[in-house]
């Protein structure tokens, strides 16, 4: 039985972008998990401080990290849709300036 209405885009087009699509989802869950461990940590290191410069280490560690982390994800989540199929040529030299 066919399709009620043809495919715009052709099968290998499809499969293509159902793999950027789970990749996609795969890697924000892997940066939610990552974060909310790192937060965690950084919540049980608070409360292990002992000195305001405790504190205050401990606070400056989570910001650099924190910053680090949404950096490196945001260049990835670029790179993947970059290297999505049927990506316009803008959102391609776009993807090229950030990396």
């Amino acid at each position: 039985m066919s399709a009620p209405f043809p495919s715009l885009i052709p099968e290998p087009g499809l499969s293509a972008a159902g793999d950027s699509l789970v990749e996609w989802q795969r890697g924000i869950t892997e940066f939610a998990f990552l974060r909310l461990n790192r937060n965690l940590q950084c919540c049980q290191d608070l409360m292990g401080a002992r000195t305001p410069a405790d504190l205050h280490k401990v606070q400056q560690d989570w910001a650099l990290q924190f910053s680090s982390d949404y950096r490196d994800e945001i260049r990835r989540q670029i790179e993947l849709l970059a290297s999505a199929p049927a990506t316009s040529d803008e959102v391609q030299e776009t993807a090229a300036l950030v990396a």
